[in-house]
């Protein structure tokens, strides 16, 4: 009669660590996180031998993702081995950029490789270069972008004012989407500054430096069809 209030004391005791321990589990399992997004979109003219932006843009959910761990493009022609990968910068908003240019004519397949939060996902576009178009070949009337580019003189520890004026055949280009990527000359690193309209194709914004010596500015100007960019040099004394 002890051996089975024994062992009933025990079954006891053991149902109880399991039932206490059974809502720490469920807890832990009900933590399933939102699936992430991402899109591929490749901004201006595609020709041999032209450079254009390779953008995308990382969602989970309904919010953007700014921190993504790693976001790398993936260039391949259609029917061959050979891939070229390329490592992207944020610009904000959710989105991640890279310059790229395809040699030739040709199809291509753009793979997209988001790593961020723990998720990964890999979005895939495929992108037709067609040939040179000769002179007078197009429908479609030539665009002529200008940008001008002025700053200040730049010392090291302090900033200093970036101004583009752009025109589109002539005229003021408004409303459209400039950026101001810098980097120092030998560096892979570069940060983008986004230039606020002053009105008449007049967009300026402060960047600042922290260290001396030669950097590169790279003028971006986006709107609907246009995207053209401006390289320049600068010295930080």
């Amino acid at each position: 009669m002890k051996k089975f209030y024994m062992c009933s004391a025990l079954l006891f005791m053991l149902a109880g660590c399991q039932e206490s321990e059974m809502p720490e589990d469920k807890e832990v399992n009900s933590a399933v996180p939102e699936s992430m997004d991402a899109s591929i979109v490749i901004k201006g003219k595609l020709e041999p031998g032209k450079e254009v932006i390779l953008e995308t843009t990382v969602k989970q959910g309904s919010q953007l993702v700014n921190e993504a761990d790693e976001v790398m493009f993936e260039v391949r022609k259609s029917g061959q081995d050979k891939r070229t990968m390329l490592e992207s910068k944020s610009t904000g908003s959710g989105k991640y950029q890279v310059m790229h240019t395809f040699d030739e004519q040709g199809k291509y397949i753009v793979v997209s490789h988001v790593t961020a939060k723990g998720l990964h996902v890999m979005p895939a576009k495929e992108v037709v270069v067609p040939e040179h178009e000769s002179e007078g070949a197009s429908a479609h009337p030539s665009t002529d972008v200008s940008i001008e580019f002025q700053s200040n003189p730049v010392k090291a520890g302090s900033s200093s004012n970036f101004e583009a004026n752009v025109e589109l055949d002539g005229k003021p280009l408004t409303n459209a989407d400039v950026n101001f990527e810098v980097w120092k000359e030998g560096s892979e690193e570069s940060h983008f500054t986004k230039a606020e309209e002053d009105g008449n194709g007049t967009y300026q914004n402060k960047v600042s430096f922290e260290e001396s010596g030669t950097y590169k500015v790279q003028v971006h100007v986006e709107k609907d069809e246009v995207h053209e960019h401006q390289l320049q040099t600068i010295q930080v004394n």
